[in-house]
């Protein structure tokens, strides 16, 4: 595939594919939380289920491995780092259960992002072995 073509490709991979899918991502995972502004503002949010999180985390640091990009260690120890802040801090102090939930949410929607932003790195570099 030429230069302008794999970019091309590569650019509208990450741009478009990841920002439809990462919006559809965000959007049923809000629903689901009961966050969006249809949901029923007595009914309480669902947390974010472990099982979601794990996957994610594994399928975004299992390709960034695979990959063979530099720093996967220190994204990795980020991811973390991150992960437990928005888990436990609220600004003011606030314990919100909505709040919360609303944070990691988008934390994990990051997190699909990052990972198309990846893989339509590798498409525009041109090489799928490093």
């Amino acid at each position: 595939m030429e230069p302008l073509y794999r970019w091309a490709f590569g650019l509208a991979f990450s741009l478009i594919g990841g920002g439809i899918t990462t919006w559809a991502f965000l959007t049923g995972l809000r629903k689901y939380l009961r966050l969006g502004k249809d949901s029923d503002s007595d009914a309480d949010p669902r947390p974010v289920p472990p099982w979601l999180t794990g996957a994610m985390e594994r399928t975004f640091f299992s390709v960034i491995v695979a990959l063979n990009l530099s720093g996967a260690a220190i994204a990795m120890i980020g991811w973390f780092t991150l992960k437990m802040v928005t888990n436990w801090n609220r600004p003011g102090g606030s314990r919100d259960a909505k709040e919360i939930r609303g944070a990691f949410s988008a934390l994990l929607a990051g997190l699909v992002s990052m990972l198309f932003a990846a893989v339509g790195g590798v498409i525009c570099r041109g090489s799928t072995a490093p």
